[in-house]
């Protein structure tokens, strides 16, 4: 916007606290693969290895997003699209929830993936969203927000979901806590200033998409930062095992209850909270980096540790704030690589997402095949030796490539005018720069 003189003004945004909303309700849905199903079916008899079986099967949706993600992308406004699939995503889980275990896993696991599949497209609106809607300087507090709705809220239904099926609770409530949950933030999102974009033909939409996707995934950027979502750093993989690991520490269902929920809900805010702003601070993807080598050291400590309910109640916690501040920077990081965006903001997003998710697959799946021979310090010190291996690589590659990314995120200044101020064009030639 300009002020009165025609000068540029301060650019208009919505503030980064209301993407609390439209992370809940993306948490839902990931928190119901991550804990609830793994207590679930630990609770109908199933081992470890089933678990990860089944939450393999459930993230195989995630792989395929950034295929279908262009659907946000044209039509309705981002918004009112994540109104939609919350919508039907709620209902698909709540189908799921009147499956009996073990006797019904098949249409369990089926509606499960019907809701997976259905909702990661909220995570595309809500990516297409701070892309569009957000400058650089305010991305990583916009991450820290959304992470807190994505894990925090998350958390705050497996704690009340789990607490449930411990107690035998008619699943028709747990029908009501989904649908209150998943669809009740997605109308208070409505109120995102989401900025308007123009009509486009379908078949344009396409085109560009092709062609902006195209220039992210060629850039050395792009390549580094695919890589860094494909690879097991930051994935915090074994949050979604903690509650079927539950026997082996002798730790009873109120416990679990409280420390993957209601102490995920708080640590979880609390790491994606300092994860946020600091990632506005200083670089990104070196904070990445850094969360990736906590969640190495925890599990290392966890591993070394007798099998008792203090080593799970403290190492799960400990998990739990690391898990927050990774989060945060992915999306700080995500947001940063694919820049401004606005037409094709949600593919672009859902492309290092669909990355994130399949590394979080293989990284979990690699962890419990040690649980047999290795028993659950196996799992967990799988988990620690592929971050500190990931780690180590990607520091590397990234320092003989130079592309770190940015290490400072000054404040963005609006300009209408068409021309670059003088201001702008070293950060631009940077920009080019660095794509090459």
């Amino acid at each position: 916007m300009n002020d009165g003189d025609g000068h540029p003004g301060p650019a208009t945004h919505p503030p980064p606290w209301l993407f609390v909303l439209t992370g809940t309700t993306y948490g839902v849905v990931g928190q119901f693969t991550g804990l609830v199903m793994p207590y679930a079916t630990e609770h109908a008899g199933a081992d470890l290895g089933a678990i990860g079986w089944y939450n393999a099967l459930l993230f195989v949706p995630t792989f395929l997003l950034f295929l279908y993600a262009p659907i946000v992308d044209i039509g309705p406004r981002r918004k009112h699209w994540l109104l939609i699939v919350s919508s039907i995503g709620a209902g698909s889980l709540i189908a799921s929830f009147q499956m009996k275990l073990p006797d019904q896993i098949g249409g369990y696991l089926a509606f499960g993936f019907a809701a997976q599949l259905i909702s990661g497209l909220v995570g595309s609106c809500s990516g297409g969203l701070m892309a569009a809607s957000l400058p650089d300087e305010l991305r990583g507090k916009a991450g820290g927000w959304y992470n807190i709705g994505n894990l925090s809220g998350g958390s705050l239904f497996a704690t009340l979901a789990i607490w449930m099926i411990g107690h035998d609770v008619d699943p028709r409530l747990i029908g009501v806590l989904v649908a209150v949950m998943m669809v009740a933030p997605a109308i208070g999102a409505q109120w995102i200033d989401e900025p308007h974009r123009s009509h486009v033909p379908v078949r344009e939409v396409f085109r560009q998409t092709l062609r902006e996707v195209g220039g992210v995934v060629l850039s050395r950027s792009g390549l580094t930062g695919i890589a860094l979502s494909l690879s097991p750093v930051g994935t915090s993989a074994l949050a979604n095992y903690f509650s079927g690991m539950s026997k082996p520490y002798h730790v009873g269902a109120d416990t679990v209850a409280v420390v993957t929920g209601l102490g995920g809900v708080a640590l979880n805010a609390l790491g994606a909270l300092i994860g946020g702003y600091v990632c506005d601070r200083y670089n990104r993807r070196v904070l990445y980096l850094v969360g990736g080598t906590l969640t190495a050291v925890c599990g290392i400590a966890m591993a070394l540790s007798p099998r008792t309910a203090l080593t799970y109640v403290i190492g799960v916690t400990v998990y739990a704030l690391i898990t927050g501040f990774c989060f945060a920077a992915f999306t700080a990081y995500v947001l940063e690589t694919i820049g401004k965006s606005d037409r094709t903001a949600a593919t672009k997003y859902s492309l290092f997402t669909a990355a994130a998710n399949i590394a979080i697959t293989y990284t979990g799946w690699i962890d419990t095949r040690f649980n047999e021979r290795h028993g659950v310090e196996g799992v967990v010190g799988s988990d620690a030796a592929l971050n500190l291996l990931g780690v180590a690589v990607l520091a590397v590659v990234f320092w003989r490539l130079g592309s770190f990314g940015k290490w400072r995120h000054p404040a963005e200044i609006a300009n209408t005018s068409g021309s670059a101020t003088a201001g702008e064009l070293p950060a631009a030639v940077a920009r080019i720069t660095d794509e090459r």
